[in-house]
C-alpha cells in the first residue's frame, strides 16, 4: 500500500515519495539485521557460558 501512495507522491511532485520508498524500508530492513545480530550474539554467548552443550547435528566425542 506505502508503495503505491508513494508513486501517487512522486506523480503529484510532493517530496514524501523520498520517505515512502527509500528511507522507511532502509530503516526496516536495518532494524531487521540488527534484531538477527542481537539474538545470533545471545545465543553465542549462551553457548560460550555451557561449553559441554551440543549442537543438534554434532555427535560427543567417544573415549578411546
Amino acid at each position: 500500500m506505502s508503495m503505491m501512495s508513494g508513486a501517487q507522491a512522486f506523480d503529484e511532485g510532493s517530496d514524501s515519495w523520498i520517505l515512502q520508498l527509500i528511507v522507511f524500508p532502509l530503516a526496516a530492513a536495518a532494524a531487521g539485521i540488527v534484531s538477527l545480530l542481537l539474538k545470533q550474539r545471545k545465543r553465542a554467548s549462551a553457548q560460550g557460558r555451557h561449553p559441554n552443550s551440543y549442537d543438534i547435528d554434532q555427535e560427543p566425542e567417544q573415549p578411546r
